[in-house]
């Protein structure tokens, strides 16, 4: 039988592996918002983190509810991580698409 070696994350140690995935989603939440007002919405966006087996996050579910109506998109760490410094790529597109969706 093979052993398996988990990494535990120490408190420090932890908040570190989460900065740029915790950014990621802050600038993530901001586009979003600054996605509805052309559209004349207000809403709420809620990040629910998607739980990996050593206690940081494999991806996060993203959900925004405006006038009744919630559409909600996956997204992985990798992708969010990558919008610590601005939003684009495929977390963009899906941005833009939630907004449409909800428009229509």
């Amino acid at each position: 039988m093979r052993r398996v070696r988990v990494k535990r994350y120490e408190p420090m140690e932890e908040k570190q592996v989460r900065e740029e995935f915790d950014t990621g989603l802050a600038k993530i939440r901001h586009e979003i918002k600054s996605q509805l007002v052309p559209h004349g919405f207000f809403g709420s966006v809620t990040c629910v983190d998607i739980a990996g087996a050593d206690q940081v996050p494999t991806g996060a579910t993203i959900a925004i509810a405006v006038k009744g109506r919630t559409v909600e998109r996956s997204f992985s760490r990798q992708d969010i991580e990558r919008c610590h410094l601005r939003v684009g790529g495929v977390v963009l597109s899906g941005i833009i698409a939630m907004v449409e969706e909800l428009s229509k």
